[in-house]
């Protein structure tokens, strides 16, 4: 992938575990787009249900054309660790349909159902507790107990509880732990021969693949939120830890969620372990399985005669509550970060606030004033009477979350997760929508008053 002009960001963040190893801040470096090209930054809102591309409050409103979700689940890109079900070799291992999501009638695989990924992928899932009742996921990643999670869930610590998705109890011993990367490994004996998820290990994830993140954020276990791949490469550093490579998504997490997986939706392999979100905008970091699977392997081969304690720059070897990744004076203000930029820009508060006038309008049913926040070009494919009429079904839209980010023209891609309560024949449904917006001043127009460009499904 080519590598893109960095722009370095501060953002307060939260490592997601629970307890004492919670809340930390991360001085972040996002990779930033050049030219046309967005810095692509979506958050959706916390639920278990599949987003929708389709439907009239998205769909035939707001310009959003209906697209089918990419599937991959016959993907040759699919890698396992040693004993593993291969994807490519059925003799590898057994599965009956409840495990796999598949079965087989006169020759054709049928595809898994989102909900048979789901059930198959949350029983190797676990929850994680340390001596002090610190909480956090992990799950089993090949067939000898090993549960791979983030090394600053079980930090400082050399034994801890682990609990299956059936509420068992059993006991873990940490047989490996990053001191610079935040990945670690338990090994639970009761679970040795279990099958272990599959690890997407030959192709990384990109922009816009939808996925699924489980774990149990508050201590909430069994929890799984949707959301897509809303930016790639993503790097920033709290010590002892250094970030790179990250996958930064839309789906929600919360503490608890780390070392969780975060799973391909069409296939219910591992692509990821979420790893951490921000503060503000509730945006989540995943570190790929493909840049720490060698170091899992290794402990699993040969674990550690030692156990490290992590130096956490306070002098413990626990993560504390609240963190600050480096060191600042004595007032508390390091000077040095005098010209980075904290929050988003002005412009992108702007655009946002555009989106939010917009879904206000449609919300009131006031759709000439929602007409009006459309560009000209908008305006001249698709008449009001079409507009609003487009919404005759439409009982209710709120809008979940909306967040702007400059592409480097003066238009701003603005993501945003939709609720929309839309009329059926069979009652009323609530549907959610995952779309991306262009904000920009009109061509021309010298009062630089900022209209929605256009508009689409980000799947």
């Amino acid at each position: 992938m080519k590598k893109q002009s960095l722009i370095s960001l501060i953002v307060s963040a939260v490592i997601v575990a629970g307890g004492s190893a919670g809340a930390y801040a991360i001085h972040e470096s996002y990779a930033a787009g050049g030219g046309s090209d967005a810095l692509l930054a979506g958050t959706v809102p916390g639920t278990s249900t599949a987003s929708s591309s389709t439907g009239s409050a998205a769909g035939d409103s707001a310009g959003t054309p209906k697209s089918d979700s990419k599937s991959d689940s016959a993907d040759p890109n699919t890698e396992t660790p040693s004993g593993n079900a291969d994807a490519d070799n059925p003799s590898s291992g057994t599965e009956n349909k409840e495990d796999s999501g598949q079965s087989i009638e006169d020759g054709k695989t049928e595809e898994p159902t989102l909900k048979e990924i789901i059930s198959s992928v949350s029983k190797k899932v676990v929850m994680i507790e340390t001596e002090d009742g610190s909480l956090g996921s992990g799950f089993l990643y090949n067939d000898r107990g090993d549960i791979l999670t983030n090394a600053h869930v079980v930090a400082g610590y050399k034994d801890v509880t682990v609990t299956t998705s059936d509420s068992v109890k059993m006991d873990g011993k940490i047989i490996g732990i990053g001191e610079e990367t935040d990945v670690a490994v338990v090994r639970v004996p009761d679970l040795e021969k279990v099958e272990p998820l599959k690890l997407k290990l030959k192709a990384e994830a990109e922009i816009g693949d939808q996925v699924l993140a489980l774990g149990s954020p508050l201590g909430l276990q069994n929890t799984v939120t949707t959301g897509i791949v809303s930016g790639v490469d993503r790097t920033f550093d709290i010590a002892p830890y250094y970030y790179e490579g990250l996958y930064q998504i839309s789906a929600p997490i919360a503490p608890g969620n780390s070392g969780g997986p975060l799973v391909d939706q069409a296939t219910g392999e591992v692509l990821g372990i979420n790893s951490a979100v921000t503060d503000e905008g509730g945006i989540g970091f995943s570190i790929p399985v493909t840049s720490v699977i060698e170091a899992a392997k290794g402990w699993s081969d040969k674990p550690m005669e030692e156990i490290p304690m992590l130096d956490y720059g306070d002098g413990s070897d626990i993560p504390a509550d609240d963190y600050y990744g480096d060191e600042y004076g004595d007032d508390g203000y390091d000077d040095s970060y005098d010209d980075v930029p904290v929050d988003g820009t002005e412009l992108e508060y702007q655009a946002e606030d555009v989106l939010y006038a917009f879904y206000d309008a449609v919300s009131r049913q006031d759709y000439e004033a929602a007409y009006g926040l459309l560009g000209e070009k908008w305006q001249a494919k698709q008449s009001y009477e079409d507009f609003a009429g487009g919404y005759k079904d439409t009982l209710g839209v709120y809008l979940d979350h909306c967040l702007g980010v400059e592409n480097g023209d003066g238009t701003v891609s603005v993501y945003i997760s939709i609720t929309a309560d839309e009329r059926t024949d069979n009652g009323a449904v609530s549907e959610t929508y995952d779309l991306v917006y262009q904000v920009g001043s009109e061509p021309g127009d010298a009062s630089d008053v900022l209209k929605i460009i256009s508009g689409k499904s980000q799947y």
